[in-house]
């Protein structure tokens, strides 16, 4: 399912990653462990050089093998977000971009991120906003209505609670992302500036994902 064919239109995006690799770097130290939930080819790490306890999972041997071919100065494996082999209160950080959506159990997923962060560790996820304004305006041609693997599509009220539940605390909440309006070129320019200019998301409840960072009690 998330072999090469999948992949055949993803593309770095520099400007995004440069984003979260500026935005890690003010919530943790240089010798904190990161893990990345749902790495594909381990380009959040290119950027993170400098931080040498560096984890990518996936649930993809083709990411996977792409991410050791690349390196990053991490280590990757293939692995289930809803089983984690990692021991308990090892991570400072997790972050999970465009992945709990596609988790057949995101509370499993949840409760994994809690069990391997340290006490006040970060869990940063992004996922689809049902409330978008591109859902809106599209409808069934919503972006993610077009990816048949999006098996958890959940309003921001249920993902709040799961993780309220699994022992976090919300800490922050915003819409972010531009890139699904009917004129995508347009909105891929808004997009690509909004990122550079480090304003990808808003207080405003229509950008086209949810950001959600939590902090383990």
């Amino acid at each position: 399912m998330y072999e090469k064919e999948y992949f055949e239109k993803y593309k770095e995006q520099s400007f995004k990653w440069k984003f979260w690799a500026r935005f890690i770097q003010k919530k943790i130290k240089k010798e904190d462990n990161i893990l990345e939930v749902g790495c594909t080819y381990g380009y959040l790490f290119k950027y993170l050089k400098d931080y040498p306890n560096k984890y990518g999972i996936d649930i993809s041997e083709h990411a996977i093998k792409q991410a050791k071919m690349l390196s990053q100065g991490a280590e990757y494996k293939v692995m289930d977000a809803q089983k984690l082999d990692f021991k308990d209160n090892f991570f400072s950080l997790v972050i999970a971009i465009d992945v709990m959506e596609h988790i057949k159990n995101p509370e499993k997923g949840i409760k994994e991120a809690a069990r391997v962060l340290k006490e006040e560790g970060i869990f940063i996820m992004v996922t689809p906003n049902l409330n978008s304004y591109s859902k809106q305006i599209k409808g069934d041609k919503w972006f993610a209505y077009q990816d048949k693997t999006h098996v958890s599509l959940l309003p921001k009220e249920q993902w709040i609670e799961l993780l309220e539940k699994n022992n976090f605390e919300i800490k922050k909440i915003r819409t972010i992302d531009m890139f699904d309006m009917p004129n995508k070129k347009f909105s891929s320019i808004v997009n690509l500036l909004s990122y550079t200019f480090s304003l990808p998301y808003s207080k405003s409840k229509k950008r086209d994902n949810i950001l959600i960072i939590a902090r383990k009690l």
